[in-house]
């Protein structure tokens, strides 16, 4: 269905309004940086699956009935924003993907809403300035842009989608500089040190020229990863003795997989969704429901409630429509899974043959059928009356009649 109501709903503040007070909404400074935090590989993989996973998912538009309580879907415009062209030169999928690494990052979030089209900003470009004529309550917001210019923007143009965080890179900042210096000590020992390594040892005194002259020579035949193994030729009076010790000894790999586990956490997805051997769910569609309602659905649920209060008019809010994420895709399950699911829903009654042909990408057929059981009777409590719904037969034990409600 068509649907009439317009795409802006938000009142215009004039910068001559009541609002004197402006407090600016500062960020608190960041431990590490964006690029910095997206060279660690567990990083880069949760940003991705999360992004990525999100981006995928169409969001369709939907009104309540109020007779029935039943779900409509609505046929308009903006739809189409948030799943195929959010603009001119952009699909809604990297529009999408964008805002959720933002939100991941930063902890918000911002969209740029221009001639019915939908532009993403930068939120570490992004600076917000509040305004208040009571010292308390926030009246209206104003958004510095430092693209290629200095742009202002009014809240009426901005879709904030905000996490109530300051993002990982503040929140989570030490956990993330941590692994990156893990890895850059790690590159480290593989890139300068000897192998083996250790101190060279001699029974007489050197000169200052003999020790640099052997320090270039050892360095140019025995350092680095290129020169590891190789056999280490000693002239008489020297001894080595080795020192380093090796990975495992340093616990190297403990505190990388240590590491993994922690960026899982602070990402709160399943370690097992990054690191294939924490599976501990045999099950795709468990792991699956266990992402989406730990991982995904705080994100999907603020990007919704977004969508809700800046691309709807009150008119809209109060007849009940509201934008939803089709999240089916995130359980699909094994073919065997889904055709066990299917067919017990078939034979339950939950869904006709139309229905379940559907979930299985088949094609309707002419006649469409419930499967109904005629193994269920109902027996009322007080009159030992028993019905058979499937049959629309009622029999009455107490007088022996026995009557048909179609009759």
């Amino acid at each position: 269905m068509a649907f009439p109501f317009s795409f802006s709903r938000k009142k215009d503040y004039s910068k001559d309004s009541s609002f004197s007070t402006a407090i600016y909404a500062g960020r608190p400074a960041m431990i590490i940086s964006e690029e910095e935090a997206l060279r660690i590989p567990s990083v880069k993989a949760a940003v991705e699956l999360i992004s990525n996973s999100i981006s995928t998912l169409p969001i369709y538009l939907y009104v309540e009935n109020e007779d029935d309580s039943s779900i409509e879907k609505v046929t308009d415009s903006r739809v189409a924003r948030l799943n195929h062209n959010s603009n001119k030169f952009e699909t809604a999928q990297s529009i999408k993907k964008k805002a959720v690494i933002d939100y991941l990052l930063y902890g918000k979030s911002y969209l740029y809403k221009k001639d019915g089209g939908l532009h993403h900003l930068e939120a570490r470009n992004i600076e917000e300035t509040d305004y208040t004529d009571d010292g308390i309550t926030i009246g209206r917001k104003k958004f510095t842009y430092n693209g290629v210019n200095t742009v202002e923007l009014d809240s009426s143009e901005v879709i904030i989608i905000d996490s109530a965080t300051n993002g990982l890179l503040v929140d989570g900042g030490k956990v993330l500089s941590q692994a990156s210096q893990q890895i850059e000590y790690s590159s480290s020992l593989l890139a300068h040190s000897a192998v083996p390594a250790g101190v060279l040892k001699s029974t007489s005194r050197l000169t200052e020229n003999a020790i640099s002259r052997l320090r270039k020579s050892w360095e140019s035949l025995y350092q680095g990863v290129s020169r590891s193994g190789r056999t280490i030729i000693l002239e008489e009076g020297l001894e080595f003795e080795p020192l380093s010790m090796k990975p495992d000894e340093m616990q190297l790999t403990d505190s990388h997989k240590m590491m993994i586990s922690e960026i899982a956490r602070l990402f709160n997805i399943p370690e097992s969704m990054i690191n294939s051997s924490a599976n501990k769910y045999n099950s795709l569609e468990q792991n699956g429901a266990q992402y989406l309602q730990l991982t995904l659905l705080p994100i999907i649920t603020a990007i919704e409630s977004a969508l809700d209060k800046e691309m709807l008019n009150d008119t809209e809010q109060q007849l009940g429509y509201f934008f939803r994420f089709d999240t089916s895709e995130i359980l699909r399950t094994t073919e065997a899974e889904k055709l066990k699911s299917v067919s017990e829903a078939l034979s339950n009654g939950l869904i006709s043959f139309n229905e379940a042909r559907a979930k299985i990408d088949m094609p309707k057929i002419e006649r469409d059928y419930y499967t109904l059981s005629l193994g269920s009777v109902l027996k009322d409590a007080k009159t030992g009356e028993l019905t058979i719904p499937n049959m629309g037969v009622v029999d009455n034990q107490v007088k022996g009649e026995t009557a048909n409600e179609d009759n």
